[in-house]
């Protein structure tokens, strides 16, 4: 199967996407590879742009292998390697709920739909123009548990936000939530350092924290995951690696 990256339209199609000063021209491809590796199915993003595009390619890309695995094809990995539990899971579809404004002066988010229908990807994406605060009131409630949520809309008043309204809604089977911009700026170290502390207090029951740094830039030049501990990752499979 072919990977987004032996599309010759592709780069000249995510051109209108592109900004020098969003700080994703490493974040777009971390999360595509990010995605390709753990393999979420329901996700949720803040804050659109050329993310959106390159996380759409992954989950178009694992659907299209899925399809044949379940036909016990062998794929880009060996057959013997294959984990029968996680194909026995009732998966949700692989989607994409991305929700932006379309109100910061350099967004490029308006043209998010345009950009995934010419690439093929609108399949997987429901955009909305809506504030995020308001999505438990927009996505349907069966559907409000996400294997991955991707967080691009910095300051603190968001941070905390997010740590209330979407917390609650990573899914117990190994989800994952990233921040985006949390390092080397105020409002960053403030919510890192409480988060820190709930999960030294034990009030972030079976989470995991890592933080990654792009040392080269002063600003939009890092992230922060948090994993929900949970699911197939528990289990005992092998005796070695």
């Amino acid at each position: 199967m072919k990977s987004f990256f032996d599309q010759k339209n592709f780069l000249k199609e995510i051109e209108p996407l592109i900004s020098k000063s969003m700080g994703t021209e490493h974040m777009s491809p971390f999360l595509y590879n990010f995605i390709k590796f753990v393999r979420p199915h329901r996700c949720l993003e803040i804050g659109g742009g050329l993310t959106t595009v390159y996380i759409l390619s992954a989950l178009k890309e694992l659907y299209e292998l899925e399809k044949e695995e379940m036909s016990n094809k062998e794929t880009n990995f060996d057959l013997g390697l294959k984990n029968d539990d996680y194909y026995n899971l009732k998966h949700p579809d692989f989607i994409l709920h991305s929700f932006d404004l379309l109100n910061h002066p350099k967004t490029a988010a308006n043209k998010i739909p345009e950009v995934a229908k010419k690439l093929e990807l609108e399949k997987h994406l429901k955009f909305y123009n809506e504030d995020y605060k308001n999505l438990v009131n927009v996505i349907p409630k069966e559907e409000l548990v996400f294997d991955l949520i991707w967080c691009d809309l910095g300051g603190l008043e968001h941070y905390l936000v997010y740590q209330d309204l979407l917390l609650p809604m990573i899914s117990n089977k190994g989800g994952y939530i990233i921040f985006h911009s949390t390092l080397s700026n105020v409002h960053g170290f403030a919510f890192l350092s409480q988060l820190k502390l709930k999960l030294n207090n034990g009030m972030l029951p079976n989470f995991e924290l890592i933080s990654l740094f792009e040392p080269h830039k002063k600003m939009q030049n890092s992230c922060t995951i948090l994993r929900k501990v949970g699911g197939l990752s528990n289990r005992i499979y092998t005796e070695r690696p």
